[in-house]
């Protein structure tokens, strides 16, 4: 891969993804080009230290008119009341938009990470749990076409953001000292608790993000169902797939699963297994555990973390290729 020499602004860095991504470029060798930091008025006078270096971070609402002319790519980890008016902005500006957070799925000009291409100003990305189960289906199916497939995904916090985060580490706090709570993010109390949805259900009792992920898979199978679960956990993710094959794979599953890039494969005898603690936070790998199949039934889990394994990596590997 070439050197990178783009100059790349990351927008939200002070968020949860932001800091992900802000992790994930500083450890990308192949990008050497310049890296500016911003952030709204609330994160005014801080700074972030790349690759031993300090670089003030910048407040949006606090720069000239031609703020974003020497940006090449933007990486957009901002809220959904913001994005699309900064959206606008850059690509007035002629800076191709990353929008890692998929809050501009519907504009006109959006195009799915998956099928991006160099003359694409506003890439979106896939939901990060698509990110996390496709290049195992994809081994999957590649062995025999599958007729049904279940996923339940338990989810952290993190997938809420920093409020997700805080909410939890409160409500932590309050509830161990004996105060009160008053949820925020979820109508619900949500630590030492578990949520059965995150967020509103329609009347088939499904989530807008979890129709968005079945739809995501409807090349897979004829039947899909999909259910998003969130645990009183920080970071990383749980996700099991359930599948049946129209006949049986004869294949080695470990063996071929184990040859996916970024994937670490934990035989069925393993005395320790992963969890979302030790493999499932702060590192872009996936383990998989529980490997078990049987006729045309199958089953498996997937450990990892879905900002860094199912956004940063995906992003940084077409936004290096792309550059």
């Amino acid at each position: 891969m070439a050197a990178i020499t783009q100059s790349v602004g990351l927008f939200g860095v002070t968020g949860e993804v932001g800091r992900a991504f802000f992790d994930g470029l500083e450890a990308q060798p192949a990008f050497v080009g310049r890296l500016r930091l911003f952030a709204s008025a609330a994160s005014g006078e801080e700074t972030r230290v790349y690759r031993d270096r300090p670089i003030a971070i910048e407040v949006v609402e606090e720069l000239a008119a031609d703020r974003f002319d020497d940006l090449s790519e933007a990486i957009l980890a901002v809220p959904a009341d913001v994005a699309d008016e900064l959206a606008a902005q850059l690509l007035q500006a002629g800076v191709r938009v990353w929008d890692v957070t998929g809050h501009l799925r519907a504009h006109p000009r959006a195009v799915p990470l998956s099928q991006a291409t160099g003359a694409d100003l506003l890439i979106v990305c896939d939901d990060p749990l698509v990110a996390l189960c496709q290049p195992v289906l994809d081994a999957l199916a590649e062995q025999a076409p599958l007729t049904e497939l279940a996923i339940t995904a338990l989810s952290s916090v993190s997938l809420r953001g920093k409020a997700g985060v805080k909410e939890l580490a409160a409500q932590t706090g309050n509830l161990l000292n004996g105060r009160g709570i008053e949820p925020t993010v979820w109508t619900q109390q949500i630590a030492f608790n578990v949520l059965l949805a995150d967020g509103q259900r329609d009347s088939s009792g499904r989530t807008a993000r979890e129709r968005r992920i079945e739809k995501s898979f409807s090349t897979y199978a004829p039947v899909i169902s999909v259910e998003q679960v969130v645990m009183p956990l920080f970071f990383g993710a749980m996700v099991q797939l359930r599948w049946h094959t129209e006949t049986a794979i004869t294949a080695d599953i470990d063996k071929l699963l184990s040859t996916l890039p970024h994937t670490q494969v934990t035989a069925a005898q393993a005395s320790e297994l992963p969890s979302p603690v030790s493999d499932g936070a702060d590192h872009d790998g996936v383990s998989i555990a529980r490997v078990q199949v049987s006729d045309n039934r199958g089953s498996l889990w997937i450990i990892a973390d879905p900002i860094r394994a199912g956004l940063v990596r995906p992003v940084l590997n077409v936004l290096m290729n792309l550059g």
